[in-house]
């Protein structure tokens, strides 16, 4: 046990139970008869009634009244390996996916909702403060089948943010507690069709009102890298031997190269009054501790899961007040 990590929470004041303590202890002293197993029962009841714990190694401050929503960018280009350098297993979106279990750890308690975009918008799950549907959900996000990609616009999601952000303020009118509306944006910011950024984020207009915090977050790099495809329905002409997805525009065909759009990404932050970060920037932390600062903090302790050690010292007590009841019944009977 790390004695740093002992903690009390007092079910009696500490001053009450001392001036009982030292009442009972001049009874006892005054009687003379089990001197030394009555001040140890005096000295566990002052114990238990400090309630000592043992504090949640991986504690962090429970929020209660955030509504956090997760829009994720799920279009071909996050299947880019630029994330860490000369390994090809990890993706954008897989580091995405690390992003929100890594904010969802560090806000727990929370209501989140998880909403995914690249041909379309897509709501893949509403409110919930279900963590392991959450998780399931980010588990299973897949880039759009590159057979099928059309091509996408960052406006896509602003729908489903309104919506869902508005329920957010509909429950602030049914509760006393005003509920804190976080977005996080994870996407690399590469626009592939034919719409243009500024006129698209028009469609944003109002939402960046109904926002308290929360981040637009860059995933890649500016000198960009392939784009690994190992699950598609139809490989041919569409990967090189190595299942790097090709430019068929090029003659011959070479591996097409996705880069981070910063102008794109900061246009949007712009837009919604949210900071910017490329994920490498290690900033995410910064944000996480800004958000816990301006909500309220449960300290439930069915949620923290601090460990009690109060009933190792009531085991004690308990025994020596038998010792007690049997000699009392021993000696009057």
């Amino acid at each position: 046990m790390n004695i740093d990590n002992l903690i009390f929470k007092p079910i009696i004041p500490l001053g009450a139970m001392i001036v009982f303590s030292i009442f009972l202890l001049i009874i006892v002293l005054i009687n003379r008869k089990h001197i030394i197993s009555r001040i140890l029962i005096i000295i566990l009841l002052l114990i238990i009634s400090q309630r000592p714990m043992l504090k949640n190694e991986d504690d962090v401050s429970y929020v209660l009244n955030l509504d956090i929503v997760f829009v994720v960018d799920t279009t071909v280009s996050m299947n880019a390996i630029d994330i860490i350098p000369n390994n090809t297993n990890v993706t954008r979106l897989d580091r995405a996916k690390e992003i929100i279990k890594y904010i969802m750890k560090n806000l727990p308690g929370s209501n989140y909702a998880v909403i995914t975009y690249n041909n379309d918008a897509y709501l893949k799950y509403p409110f919930t403060n279900d963590n392991a549907v959450i998780l399931d959900v980010i588990d299973a996000l897949k880039i759009v089948e590159p057979n099928y990609a059309i091509g996408s616009a960052h406006s896509l999601p602003a729908e489903f943010m309104k919506m869902l952000f508005t329920s957010s303020e509909n429950k602030d009118n049914t509760h006393d507690a005003k509920r804190q509306k976080i977005l996080f944006f994870i996407s690399d910011g590469e626009l592939n069709n034919q719409e243009i950024l500024n006129n698209n984020l028009a469609a944003y207009d109002g939402i960046n009102e109904m926002i308290d915090n929360g981040a637009i977050i860059g995933m890649g790099t500016p000198e960009g890298s392939k784009i690994r495809i190992t699950d598609t329905i139809n490989k041919n002409k569409l990967v090189d031997s190595n299942n790097f997805l090709l430019d068929n525009s090029k003659n011959p065909p070479t591996p097409a190269i996705s880069k981070l759009n910063e102008i794109n990404l900061r246009e949007i932050s712009d837009k919604l009054e949210l900071d910017y970060f490329n994920e490498k920037d290690n900033l995410l932390d910064n944000k996480i501790d800004e958000i816990k600062k301006n909500v309220n903090q449960s300290e439930d302790d069915d949620v923290k899961n601090d460990k009690d050690l109060y009933y190792y010292f009531s085991m004690a007590s308990i025994i020596l007040m038998l010792y007690e009841l049997l000699y009392y019944r021993r000696n009057e009977l």
